[in-house]
Protein backbone atom coordinates (compact mmCIF):
# COMPACT_ATOMS: atom_id res chain seq x y z
CA UNK A 1 0.00 0.00 0.00
CA UNK A 2 1.10 3.44 -1.13
CA UNK A 3 1.07 5.78 2.15
CA UNK A 4 2.15 8.90 0.01
CA UNK A 5 -1.09 11.09 -0.73
CA UNK A 6 -1.53 11.71 -4.74
CA UNK A 7 -1.50 15.48 -3.53
CA UNK A 8 1.77 15.20 -2.67
CA UNK A 9 3.14 14.35 -6.43
CA UNK A 10 2.05 18.28 -7.63
CA UNK A 11 4.42 21.01 -7.17
CA UNK A 12 4.04 24.56 -7.64
CA UNK A 13 6.03 26.25 -10.42
CA UNK A 14 6.59 29.92 -9.21
CA UNK A 15 7.65 31.94 -12.79
CA UNK A 16 11.07 33.60 -12.18
CA UNK A 17 10.96 37.28 -12.95
CA UNK A 18 12.65 36.79 -16.39
CA UNK A 19 9.57 35.05 -17.58
CA UNK A 20 5.98 36.73 -18.64
CA UNK A 21 3.37 35.42 -17.22
CA UNK A 22 0.77 32.95 -18.50
CA UNK A 23 -2.35 33.88 -19.32
CA UNK A 24 -4.57 30.97 -18.37
CA UNK A 25 -7.85 30.27 -16.73
CA UNK A 26 -8.13 30.55 -13.09
CA UNK A 27 -11.54 30.23 -12.73
CA UNK A 28 -14.54 29.70 -15.73
CA UNK A 29 -18.03 29.66 -14.85
CA UNK A 30 -20.20 27.56 -18.04
CA UNK A 31 -23.26 29.39 -17.16
CA UNK A 32 -22.56 32.64 -17.18
CA UNK A 33 -19.73 32.13 -19.90
CA UNK A 34 -17.08 34.24 -18.10
CA UNK A 35 -13.64 33.59 -17.42
CA UNK A 36 -11.53 35.07 -14.36
CA UNK A 37 -7.86 34.50 -15.93
CA UNK A 38 -4.87 34.66 -13.42
CA UNK A 39 -3.87 37.87 -14.36
CA UNK A 40 -7.14 38.96 -12.58
CA UNK A 41 -8.83 40.03 -16.30
CA UNK A 42 -12.66 39.25 -16.04
CA UNK A 43 -14.46 38.95 -19.06
CA UNK A 44 -16.66 36.83 -21.46
CA UNK A 45 -16.09 33.75 -23.25
CA UNK A 46 -19.09 33.76 -25.89
CA UNK A 47 -18.27 34.54 -29.48
CA UNK A 48 -18.91 38.68 -30.27
CA UNK A 49 -20.37 40.34 -33.21
CA UNK A 50 -16.69 39.62 -35.04
CA UNK A 51 -16.95 35.76 -33.97
CA UNK A 52 -13.97 36.33 -31.29
CA UNK A 53 -14.57 36.45 -27.30
CA UNK A 54 -13.13 39.17 -25.35
CA UNK A 55 -11.69 36.23 -24.00
CA UNK A 56 -9.43 35.33 -27.19
CA UNK A 57 -8.58 39.07 -27.86
CA UNK A 58 -7.16 39.52 -24.38
CA UNK A 59 -5.14 36.17 -24.85
CA UNK A 60 -4.22 38.02 -28.23
CA UNK A 61 -3.04 40.91 -26.53
CA UNK A 62 -0.47 39.13 -24.56
CA UNK A 63 1.19 36.66 -27.01
CA UNK A 64 4.37 36.57 -26.70
CA UNK A 65 5.17 33.80 -29.90
CA UNK A 66 3.43 31.61 -32.88
CA UNK A 67 2.45 28.24 -31.88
Amino acid sequence: MNSRSPYSLTRTVTPSADEPIKHVIDVYRHRDQTITCVCGWHGSCAPGDRGASEWTVHLSEFRTRKR
